[in-house]
């Protein structure tokens, strides 16, 4: 039974945001398959509804033990438990809209990257948090990296880009958060931008003159250097590789990014139909369960990815700005966390949490504008999906754990 002192101390408008966020995404999945003629199930919010409960419940577990317990052998135990999950789909996940992302039996099924990520951060943050590391030291950086990288990997093999990544903007944030110099942050991120830039020759050429100007002012050492140099040289080489092992779906995606008209009725007509309802939305949109490219089921995946363009157009731009500033609200909360936590575990922890919600939000709204290729991530607490639901609820109790024993060193 949690005590009066920490009751006090929980985060209220974290609590808050993240209920009402929730509550929004039901109305909203409700909003996305009432439709008499739609071809999806109209039970889902339902099932989002008791789905909410079982995250409630999770979320106050979270927060009821204290989060020292997840330090040590016990992060590298779940992180572990993690990447057995993430192998065993890999040879007996069920697979759905062309990649194998699930495990379970029958129907419950639940999806073990989103879990991945809460235990790389908790690993993480237990090795960011000893007393005796050094940041700059290239074999602890490499240990951080395979960390990381190991769940990266296993993630894009399903395949799943988009979540693949965030295990990568998982370990920017918590580096960036235990003190890492913006000089090595750069040249950590310097192969993915490599690769970013191999698409546009004249963009690559600008990227390796930038790169050999920081090498040559940084005076780094000779291993770190030739190590640098040595990774970009075989990200450039493998590039075209992987881009030639990418599925088509894949392809097609980063290739429309760039000119959603050039394949209108394929793999651009996603982000065309989505532009087209959250613009047709104006100021005040069209009324809730009155959205028409909704409705005649123009727009794709509604009731998951795309469910802030049902957002936008029911409800215009007041409705889609309040949604945004109750994620900001919430990722703000994270930060503030982490920022008065005087345990460093315990600010790692908020800190990874925080990062989630923020690559989420950040990579889905994007892509609902036409901002960002289409990665199939959801949006969190709105979007229809159990796995995401509950995992979300689970960020948010760490982060409220933290908040409720920030005295604690």
């Amino acid at each position: 039974m949690l005590t009066p002192r920490i009751s006090e101390d929980i985060d209220r408008p974290l609590l808050f945001t993240t209920v009402l966020l929730a509550l929004i995404g039901i109305a909203f999945v409700y909003s996305a398959t009432a439709m008499p003629a739609s071809t999806t199930e109209h039970g889902l919010y339902l099932k989002q509804l008791l789905w909410l409960l079982f995250a409630l419940g999770g979320g106050a577990l979270a927060a009821a033990v204290p989060y020292r317990i997840y330090e040590g052998k016990t992060a590298w135990l779940l992180y572990s438990v993690g990447i057995v999950a993430l192998l065993l789909t890999l040879f007996i996940g069920h697979v759905g809209l062309g990649a194998q992302r699930w495990l379970g039996w029958g129907p419950l099924k639940f999806q073990p990257s989103e879990l991945a990520k809460v235990v790389t951060v908790m690993a993480l943050a237990s090795m960011l948090s000893q007393r005796r590391v050094d940041l700059t030291h290239v074999r602890t950086l490499l240990q951080m990296i395979v960390v990381a990288g190991v769940p990266f990997l296993l993630v894009l093999k399903q395949p799943d880009l988009g979540t693949s990544v965030c295990f990568m903007m998982i370990l920017i944030a918590m580096l960036y958060w235990a003190g890492l110099s913006p000089l090595f942050l750069f040249l950590i991120l310097t192969p993915v931008i490599n690769v970013a830039a191999s698409f546009y020759f004249p963009a690559w050429i600008i990227f390796a003159a930038i790169l050999a100007l920081v090498l040559y002012r940084s005076r780094l050492r000779l291993v770190p250097l030739i190590l640098v140099v040595a990774i970009n040289l075989v990200v450039g080489i493998a590039t075209p590789q992987v881009w030639a092992h990418l599925e088509p779906y894949q392809r097609q995606r980063i290739t429309t990014f760039v000119d959603p008209s050039a394949d209108s009725y394929g793999a651009g007509y996603q982000i065309i139909q989505s532009k087209i309802a959250i613009g047709s939305g104006r100021v005040a949109g069209k009324g809730f369960l009155h959205g028409t490219q909704k409705g005649l089921e123009f727009l794709p995946e509604q009731h998951t990815d795309f469910i802030f363009s049902v957002v936008g157009e029911e409800t215009g731009f007041l409705g889609s700005a309040i949604v945004t500033i109750l994620y900001m609200i919430l990722i703000l909360r994270g930060v503030h966390i982490a920022q008065h936590s005087r345990n460093r575990f315990g600010s790692l922890l908020a800190i990874g949490m925080t990062s989630i919600f923020l690559y989420h939000v950040v990579v889905n709204i994007c892509m609902t504008v036409g901002l960002a290729p289409v990665t199939g991530l959801p949006l969190p607490l709105l979007s229809y999906g159990g796995t995401s639901l509950l995992t979300s609820f689970l960020q948010v109790g760490l982060m409220q754990n933290v908040a409720m024993r920030w005295r604690e060193y």
